[in-house]
């Protein structure tokens, strides 16, 4: 989180300085894109006997970029940022039935989902003048997350069902996203791009409802996740003026 914060206090001190660089290439632009949110680390992990284990799988993103640039080489943008990570409940019911192999397990849950809008800085390098350019970026913002629910049931012959359930729960974070990628201007007014960008956050749920028979308790759980993911896009662009 130190780490985070300081990158965000870099980030803004730059954007200060960006308005000097207007010229009279300057444009206001904005683009849609979609594709994959690919997780990682923590996120990914699949230790159920570990509270740092998101079990995220690979899901979707869509966002809005949107801006504007000073010159050819230089822009300010926001970035509006949805993505939704599939919760991997296989990997849950393997690991009940290992630790529990004498009951039939069945789980059931939802998604994660994540929503938030960054700013930042763009710089822009030429590859084909007014044509084909490779951009890069570092943004900064507020990431709101949506942590999955779970339900748990062990079915054993004889005995009264085994139930686990953990409820939803949502957070605000600071984030941060540095993302690399293609633009090509197909004409003066419309482009298409592709992006890969890594976006970080550690939201901080509190009070999350968890009720079971299988441990013999009934409490309100608080934890930190680390959310790290690669989310690559593609995407169609236009100029506004």
């Amino acid at each position: 989180m130190k780490n985070l914060t300081i990158s965000l206090c870099f980030l803004f001190l730059f954007l200060f300085f960006i308005p000097g660089l207007r010229s009279q290439d300057s444009e206001v632009f904005v683009s849609l894109g979609g594709g994959v949110s690919i997780p990682l680390s923590e996120y990914a992990a699949t230790d159920f006997s570990e509270e740092s284990s998101g079990f995220a799988k690979v899901g979707g993103n869509f966002n809005i970029f949107f801006g504007y640039r000073f010159n050819e080489y230089f822009s300010l943008a926001g970035y509006l940022n949805g993505c939704m990570n599939r919760y991997d409940y296989i990997k849950v019911q393997e690991w009940f039935t290992e630790e529990y192999p004498e009951t039939s397990w069945i789980v059931e849950s939802k998604n994660w989902g994540l929503g938030g809008l960054l700013v930042g800085p763009v710089g822009s390098i030429p590859i084909v003048t007014n044509k084909f350019f490779f951009d890069v970026r570092l943004l900064g913002g507020f990431l709101y997350s949506y942590s999955p629910a779970i339900y748990i049931t062990g079915v054993e012959s004889g005995e009264k069902d085994k139930i686990l359930n953990i409820e939803q729960g949502n957070a605000g974070a600071w984030a941060l996203d540095a993302g690399a990628g293609f633009r090509y201007n197909r004409t003066r007014k419309q482009y298409f791009i592709l992006f890969a960008d890594y976006m970080y956050s550690e939201p901080h749920f509190s009070n999350i409802g968890v009720n079971t028979e299988v441990f013999g308790f009934e409490r309100a759980d608080t934890f930190t996740q680390q959310i790290s993911t690669i989310n690559i896009s593609l995407g169609i662009g236009y100029i506004i003026n």
